[in-house]
Order: C-alpha cells, then structure tokens, then sequence
C-alpha cells in the first residue's frame, strides 16, 4: 500500500477569516483590485483627466506597480499557497498573513499621497518588509520539508527583490533609464518563473483534464533553464555596461525552445477548456514576445519597449489571471470550471496585450493605448465580481485553506 502523506495543516480556526486563510486569498483579491485601480489611474493621467505630485515619474509608476506591485503579489500568493503541496508544511495564515498584506496596501499609497524625499524612504522600507516576509515564509515552508528542489524560487525571490530596491534608488537618484531598465529586466525575471512554473503545471493539468498522457520533456526543459538564466543576466548588465554580444541572441534561442516545447503540450481537446487555453495562449504569447524582444534588440524593424507589452500583458498577466481563476476554485473545494464571463476576462486580457502592442506599428497609438487598458479593466472586473465571494468565503469542502 502506497504510503499517504501526513496533513499537517492545524484545522480551521473560527477566530480566522476565510480571506486569511491562505496566501492566495487576500493576495490575489488585492492583485486584482489594484490591477482595476491602479490602470484607471494610469488612464485618466493619460487623457489628462487628472494629474498629481507622484514620488515617481508617472510612467515609472506604472511599471512599478504593475511589475513589483501586482505582479509579485500574485507570485507570491501562488509559491506560499503551492508550497504547502509541495511540502505538506502549514503556509503561512491569520494575522501574519494580515500585516503582510497591510504592508503591501501601505506601499501602494505612498507613491501617490506624497512627493516628498522621505516617501521614497517609507516604499523601499515597505517594500522590504513585504519582500523578506514573502521570502521568510516561503523559504520556512521548503526549508522545514529539505524541498531543495525549490530552492531555486528562493534565489528568484531575492532577485526580484534587489531588482525593485535597485529601482526605487534609481528612480530616487534621478536617473529614470536605468530604473526603466530595471522594469524591463524584471519582465524577463517573470518569463524566468513563468518558464518553469509552466513547465510543472502547463502539461500535468493539460493531461488530467483532456484525459491524455501528460508530456514530459526533461531535456527541453533543461535547455530553456540554460539559455534564460544567461540571457536574463546578460540583458540586466547590458543596461549598465557594454555586453560581449547582444542579449537578443540568447532571448532567440529562448523564444524558439518555448515554441516548441509549447507545441509538444498541445492538443486540440484543450480548446474546449477556458482554463486550458488561456494558460496556453499565454505561454504562447511569452514566446512571441520574447522573439519580437530578441528582433527589437538586433534589428531595427522594432521599438522593444512595445513589443515587451506583449509578455506584460498577454503573457505574464494572462496566465496569472488564468492561475488565479485556477488556485481560487482548486484550493475552496469547487469544481475546476469556468463560465461565459471568465472565458470572456481571460480573451480580454490577451487582446489587451495585442492592442498595446500593435499601437505604434499601426500609427493608431493613443487608440489602441486606450482598447488596451479598457480591455484589461473588463478582464479584471468580471474577476473581482466572479471571485470576490469565492476569496471570501470558506471552502466548500469544510477542509482549511
């Protein structure tokens, strides 16, 4: 008889919110609130609705919330909630997982509510805070169960971590370039994770749900770990010191392994499942991306900064949005099933990723800079209305988590 792992989650306590129940709750209702809120501010500054004395430079702003803001907080809600599968250690819960979260929606304020010089003092102190708890926790979950195989995750944390810290001084010091580089960098830190998370989930739930046999490719996945680790290091250094040659070759290389380990998971009954073929389109979108990045850097043809909006968004929102949708109904006991409206957040946003895009090589630019972000306000408001009672409430099961 095979040996069945023993649970060492504590039970339920009455005193704990569901929303505190694990990482993933309050993380991912807050990623996707401020995904909602921070995009309409970012609009209305675009069409001169509104302005204010920002700590940062307005498009600075955006790609730190966007990238160290919302983006991290749904990676870190999805490692602390896997890593108690991983482990089968208690992740963290209650009023820990509260102040973190407070942390976090402190930092999110301070950008906008003053523009003094100790501002940029109180984010990098709360970023920290938010980033050593993630890691601290995190690193707990895997070190208490030896997971050394992810181990790996911590080292991406702590980059992650120096990358938003070296911003902010950066942006602080006046020099906006180096800090943008930095935003741009961290975009392919996400492609980075997104590579071999997608790796471990993209065929497993592929295979469970379309009832085939799950494809798996060691050796391409080694290959992809090769070629990104050096081409990611190599495109952060570019920024700041002349490279040997040009990180787009790397990127290239990297790009044309994903398309094809992307094309070895496929199967046509993935079509017929939303939760499927968003993660799909999305790993398909990083790879597009990716190249048009790689052809922007050796060529002339494209401006990269337009074409790194299609892993922003149709790539690393996108399959976090589909991941959220996932872990949500996964880990409260419901059935992995979506209807119309989420079919429909998950084409928004990849549309959305499409249109921001396409804005400068169509010469429609403020046009499609505004479908863009209004595609991706819907795809986050269905979201927020689809799974705010599920984030909220106890799992069905009457499990904890």
């Amino acid at each position: 008889m095979a040996l069945q792992p023993i649970n060492l989650t504590p039970p339920a306590s009455t005193d704990t919110p569901a929303v505190l129940a694990l990482a993933f709750r309050p993380f991912f209702l807050l990623a996707a609130i401020w995904a909602l809120l921070s995009v309409a501010l970012w609009l209305g500054q675009l069409n001169g609705w509104w302005s204010a004395q920002q700590l940062l430079p307005a498009t600075l702003w955006h790609a730190h919330e966007m990238l160290f803001g919302f983006g991290t907080l749904v990676a870190a809600g999805f490692l602390l909630t896997a890593a108690q599968n991983w482990t089968n250690v208690p992740a963290l819960r209650g009023t820990k997982l509260a102040l973190l979260s407070l942390c976090w929606l402190a930092a999110r304020f301070v950008p906008l509510l003053t523009s003094e010089l100790t501002g940029i003092t109180l984010l990098a102190v709360l970023q920290s805070l938010w980033w050593l708890g993630v890691i601290a926790a995190f690193s707990r979950q895997l070190w208490l169960a030896k997971s050394r195989r992810n181990y790996p995750f911590i080292a991406i944390l702590a980059v992650m971590m120096l990358l938003n810290l070296s911003f902010l001084l950066l942006a602080h010091a006046g020099m906006p370039d180096y800090a943008a580089h930095l935003s741009h960098s961290m975009i392919l830190m996400f492609c980075l994770l997104m590579g071999i998370v997608g790796a471990r989930v993209i065929p497993f739930f592929t295979a469970r749900a379309t009832a085939t046999v799950q494809i798996s490719t060691p050796g391409l996945d080694k290959a992809i770990l090769f070629v990104s680790l050096p081409a990611t290091a190599l495109f952060v250094s570019s920024g700041f010191y002349p490279p040997l040659f040009s990180p787009g070759y790397l990127m290239l290389l990297s790009a044309v392994l994903h398309l094809l380990r992307l094309g070895l998971w496929f199967t046509p009954k993935l079509l017929k499942h939303p939760l499927l073929w968003s993660l799909h389109l999305s790993y398909l979108a990083m790879a597009l991306g990716l190249l048009l990045m790689a052809l922007s850097l050796l060529t002339e043809l494209l401006y990269f900064k337009d074409m790194l909006h299609l892993v922003a968004i149709s790539a690393m929102a996108a399959m976090m949005l589909s991941m959220m949708a996932r872990v949500s109904l996964g880990h409260t006991g419901r059935p992995l099933l979506v209807g119309n409206l989420l079919t429909l957040s998950f084409a928004a946003l990849l549309l959305s990723g499409v249109a921001r895009t396409l804005a400068v090589l169509l010469a429609k630019p403020l046009l499609l800079w505004q479908l863009s972000g209004a595609l991706w306000l819907v795809a986050f408001l269905i979201f927020i209305r689809v799974y705010l009672p599920i984030l909220t409430s106890p799992r069905l099961d009457g499990r904890p988590g």
